[in-house]
């Protein structure tokens, strides 16, 4: 003899659990009952139903979110799942099928239409007599106002009276079951339609957001870049090496007034009856007219800084700092140094930016777009220059300059190169919060992805 076959009947309307039971009792299935998804959740726990009928609408959990957890569970994922709900159309049935439901069952289904449901997910196999089929279907009506008399079980059945002179208030238990009834499903009906509504009405308002992003975003591209603002760190720069490069003027001018003072007074003081040596007879004598070179000299070396600074350092976030036009310039600077004359230091400072974007190292990054947060950024990071080590921010051909450079070997100008932490930025980052605008913060990481050039002079 084959096992009694078991199904679970999740609904928070008391009405509809006793409907569907009894329906289902008709096909000699055992039948339990629960009015919320989580304690469906639990009585899976010890239970193992062969069904499961499932109510959408419920407070809490509603029947979608029900289906997942049990679709979830390896314990529980094989049990067929029935939705039994008002709700219906093609696209309700398509997102419950997602879900791993086997089907919808209408909340007024009859009795034809729940025995094929039952056969297709295994609870019955044999057909229906034509005698079982024609009295199920009459006991169909009347199934609702059975139930109900069930729950009050002191209302007295009425019984059909032969006679017509039955007194009209014999009538009004009925009624008021009948009554009862009628509010019960009035409240589940206006339950459906505010939900219904509510759920149009959301998804309306995702369509329209969308759209009206696409249609701004379309629009800003549209229009011309914003102008760039010029950086003050070239100008600083200037000032700090005039300021060096007058003080240094300065103290050669001082030397250069104080020996031949010194000189002066050699003359002054030494005896008549001696001749007075000349530079050309004594060649220890100072070289007066070398240090008058010596000011064209500065004047030269400062051409090359300002030659410099009016280059571009900066560099995009996707290359390196020391590579590309930035190698280019300096290479062109060592060679206006090394004409000139310059003997010293000359020292480059790599910053590096941490920028939002978006996309993977797989597939690659991107800058996030302006209007992106920065909690949709998918990293803020340098994805070429991931540490602030020195080695990471110059490129194979930057090193193979500064190995085979003829105006670094011998040694009148020697290049240091400083990676800058990241945590000390030239420029101020806004607020590292979820709400603030990738573009506000991809600007500040532009600025502070640069180069600044350094002379040192001996």
């Amino acid at each position: 003899m084959s096992r009694q076959k078991r199904a679970l009947v999740v609904d928070d309307s008391k009405s509809a659990r006793l409907v569907l039971r009894r329906m289902l009792e008709k096909y000699g299935l055992i039948v339990d009952t629960v009015e919320s998804a989580p304690e469906a959740l639990e009585f899976l726990i010890s239970n193992r139903p062969d069904a499961i009928f499932m109510d959408h609408m419920m407070p809490g959990m509603d029947g979608f979110e029900a289906v997942r957890a049990i679709k979830d569970n390896p314990q529980t994922a094989t049990i067929p799942v029935m939705m039994y709900t008002s709700k219906g159309g093609d696209l309700y049935i398509g997102q419950a099928r997602a879900l791993g439901a086997v089907g919808v069952l209408p909340k007024t289904v009859a009795p034809a239409e729940l025995f094929e449901s039952l056969k297709r997910i295994g609870l019955i196999n044999e057909r229906r007599s034509s005698d079982d089929s024609d009295q199920q279907d009459d006991e169909y009506a009347s199934e609702r106002l059975e139930d109900l008399s069930q729950q009050h079980p002191q209302a007295p059945v009425v019984e059909a009276a032969a006679s017509t002179s039955q007194p009209h208030d014999d009538n009004e238990p009925v009624q008021n079951q009948l009554r009862r009834m009628l509010d019960e499903q009035r409240v589940e009906i206006r339950k459906d339609l505010i939900l219904g509504l509510d759920t149009a009405a959301r998804q309306n308002r995702e369509k329209l957001d969308h759209l009206l992003d696409e249609k701004i975003e379309a629009f800003r591209q549209q229009l011309p870049p914003p102008a760039r603002r010029p950086s003050v760190f070239p100008m600083v720069l200037l000032i700090i090496l005039l300021f060096i490069s007058l003080a240094w003027n300065f103290a050669s001018r001082k030397e250069g007034t104080t020996q031949a003072n010194y000189a002066t007074a050699d003359i002054t003081t030494a005896d008549p009856a001696e001749p007075v040596t000349t530079q050309a007879d004594n060649p220890a004598a100072p070289d007066l007219h070398g240090r008058e070179n010596s000011g064209e000299r500065i004047k030269q070396v400062w051409q090359s800084v300002g030659w410099a600074l009016n280059q571009d350092t900066d560099y995009p976030w996707d290359e390196i700092a020391l590579d590309g036009a930035r190698m280019q310039t300096i290479t062109k600077l060592l060679d206006r140094l090394s004409s000139n004359g310059f003997t010293g230091k000359l020292v480059l400072e790599t910053h590096t930016g941490e920028f939002c974007l978006q996309g993977s190292q797989e597939k690659g990054f991107k800058l996030a777009g302006e209007d992106t947060t920065l909690d949709q950024c998918s990293a803020i990071m340098n994805p070429v220059q991931p540490t602030d080590s020195p080695a990471t921010h110059q490129s194979l051909a930057f090193a193979n300059l500064i190995a085979s450079s003829p105006w670094l070997q011998d040694g009148a100008i020697e290049m240091n190169i400083n990676a800058i932490p990241r945590s000390e930025p030239l420029v101020a980052y806004p607020p590292r919060e979820p709400a603030t605008k990738a573009g506000e913060w991809n600007r500040a990481a532009a600025a502070n992805n640069r180069v600044r050039i350094q002379l040192i002079p001996e």
